[in-house]
C-alpha cells in the first residue's frame, strides 16, 4: 500500500460513524440518553464526530481517536481494528464487542497504609475510626504506589471493583483517580451501612471519599441506612442497589452541571429519587474540610 492509499484508508477509517464504533468497542447505549455510551471503566458522550469521557476527562475527535482512547493502543492497532470491522466507508460496522477485562485489583501493601491513612485523616479530614472499620474489613486498603483503594461489592458483599484514589501530592497535577482494570461499575459500588438512619433509604455519591465524608460529618436530616458510591454520576440507579429494597435514594452528586443534570435525570426515571445537593461547597469532603478548618 503506498503513502497515498495508507492516508485515504485512515482519512475513511476516521469518518466512520462514532456510535458504530463505540458499539464494537463494547459499549452500550444508554436508554435514557442516546449521546451517551457506556462500558466497564469508561462513559462517554458522542456528538457527530466528537467524544469525551467523563470518567477519564478526556475527549477528541473521530473514529481513529476514539479506537486509540478505548483500546489504549497505537495509531496502526487503531486502523486494524477499524478496518477488521468489516468496512472502510462501505457497509456498517459488525457487532464485535470486546470480551470484558479480567478484573485486576491493585496488590494490598501493608506497610503503605499508615501513611496512607494519615493522608486520608489529615488532608480529606476523614474520620480515622471509619477508615480503621473499613480497613479491618478489608473494603479500605493502600497499595504500593500509596494510594488509597476502596473496594466496590455487590449487596451481597462480592467483590465487583475498586476506586482507586492518590494520595501523594504532585504540584501543578490533579489528584490521580482510576478505577481498578476490570471493574463493574453496574454490579457494585463502594457502600457502607450507616447506623440510625432511616430503614430503607440511601444516599448515592459520586466517590468513595463522599462516602466516608458523609460517615464523618452527615448532612442534616434524618440520615440514611446505606450510602454508596456510584464512582462517577449516572442518569439510572445502578442496578445493584435494588438488592437493598430501598424505598427512598437520595441523589447527593457534586454541586454542578454535571452532578444537577444527572439528578435531574434519575429522578424523572424513578420516583424513589429525591435531590441532596451538597450545600456550600462542590461536594461532601470539601464540605468536610471547611467545617474541619
Amino acid at each position: 500500500m503506498t503513502r497515498r492509499e495508507q492516508r485515504a484508508l485512515a482519512d475513511a477509517l476516521r469518518a466512520l460513524p462514532l456510535e458504530e464504533v463505540a458499539a464494537a468497542l463494547g459499549y452500550r447505549r444508554d436508554p435514557g440518553d442516546r449521546t451517551r455510551w457506556k462500558r466497564d471503566g469508561s462513559v462517554l458522550s458522542v456528538t457527530g464526530a466528537k467524544f469525551y469521557d467523563h470518567l477519564r476527562g478526556v475527549g477528541g475527535g473521530g473514529a481513529i481517536d476514539l479506537a486509540i482512547h478505548a483500546r489504549q493502543c497505537g495509531f496502526r492497532d487503531a486502523l486494524r481494528f477499524l478496518s477488521g470491522l468489516g468496512h472502510a466507508g462501505h457497509g456498517s460496522a459488525a457487532p464485535v464487542r470486546e470480551r470484558p477485562a479480567e478484573l485486576r485489583l491493585p496488590p494490598r501493601v501493608a506497610r503503605s497504609w499508615p501513611e496512607v491513612r494519615d493522608s486520608l485523616v489529615r488532608t480529606r479530614g476523614i474520620d480515622p475510626g471509619a477508615l480503621d472499620d473499613g480497613h479491618a474489613a478489608g473494603i479500605v486498603y493502600a497499595d504500593g504506589r500509596r494510594n488509597a483503594v476502596f473496594v466496590a461489592r455487590d449487596a451481597a458483599g462480592r467483590t465487583t471493583g475498586a476506586e482507586i484514589v492518590g494520595t501523594r501530592r504532585m504540584e501543578g497535577r490533579r489528584g490521580f483517580k482510576a478505577m481498578a482494570p476490570g471493574s463493574r461499575k453496574a454490579r457494585g459500588g463502594f457502600w457502607l451501612a450507616a447506623k440510625g438512619g432511616e430503614p430503607a433509604s440511601a444516599l448515592l455519591v459520586e466517590s468513595a471519599v463522599d462516602a466516608l465524608s458523609v460517615l464523618t460529618r452527615p448532612p442534616p436530616g434524618p440520615g440514611h441506612a446505606l450510602v454508596a458510591s456510584a464512582a462517577g454520576v449516572c442518569t439510572a440507579v445502578p442496578q445493584w442497589l435494588d438488592a437493598f429494597g430501598l424505598t427512598r435514594i437520595d441523589c447527593g452528586f457534586d454541586a454542578d452541571d454535571a452532578g444537577d443534570r444527572a439528578a435531574d435525570a434519575l429522578a424523572h426515571r424513578d420516583i424513589r429519587v429525591w435531590r441532596l445537593r451538597p450545600d456550600g461547597a462542590k461536594d461532601w469532603n470539601a464540605i468536610l474540610q471547611e467545617r474541619k478548618g
